[in-house]
C-alpha cells in the first residue's frame, strides 16, 4: 500500500502514524483529533485507541481481579498475576510491532482491533 502524502498535521504520514502509537491510546486519540485528511494516519490512530487501549483495559482488569482474588486464595492471586504478566508482554510486543509497521508505511491490522479500525467509524 502506498502512503498518502497529504496530511493535515503537516507531518510525514509515517511519522504521524507512528506517533499515534507512541503513548498508546492517548496519542492515538490526539492524532485522530488533529488529523482530518489522511486515512492512513487515522487508521493507525483508531487502531491504537482500540487495540492498545483494549489491552490496557484487560491489563487493569487482571490487576483488579488479582486484588479481588486476595479474598479467595493465594493460588488465585498467583494465577491472576501470571495473567497480568502475560498481558504486559503481549502489550509491549504489540506496541513495538505497531510502531514498526506504522514507521514502515504498512497498514497492518491487528487481529480484532484492526477490523474495527478499518471501518473508520470511531469519529467522523
Amino acid at each position: 500500500m502506498t502512503v498518502e502524502r497529504e496530511s493535515s498535521t503537516e507531518l510525514d504520514p509515517r511519522v504521524a502514524a507512528t506517533l499515534a502509537y507512541l503513548a498508546g491510546p492517548f496519542s492515538g486519540a490526539l492524532m485522530l483529533w488533529v488529523e482530518r485528511r489522511n486515512e492512513f494516519v487515522r487508521f493507525h490512530a483508531r487502531q491504537s485507541i482500540i487495540g492498545l487501549g483494549g489491552l490496557g483495559v484487560a491489563l487493569m482488569l487482571s490487576y483488579i481481579l488479582a486484588g479481588a482474588a486476595l479474598f479467595i486464595s493465594a493460588t488465585a492471586v498467583s494465577v491472576m498475576l501470571g495473567v497480568s504478566y502475560v498481558l504486559w508482554v503481549v502489550l509491549v510486543i504489540v506496541w513495538a510491532l505497531c510502531l514498526w509497521k506504522a514507521w514502515s508505511g504498512e497498514r497492518w491490522k491487528l487481529p480484532i482491533a484492526g477490523e474495527f479500525a478499518g471501518r473508520g467509524r470511531l469519529t467522523q
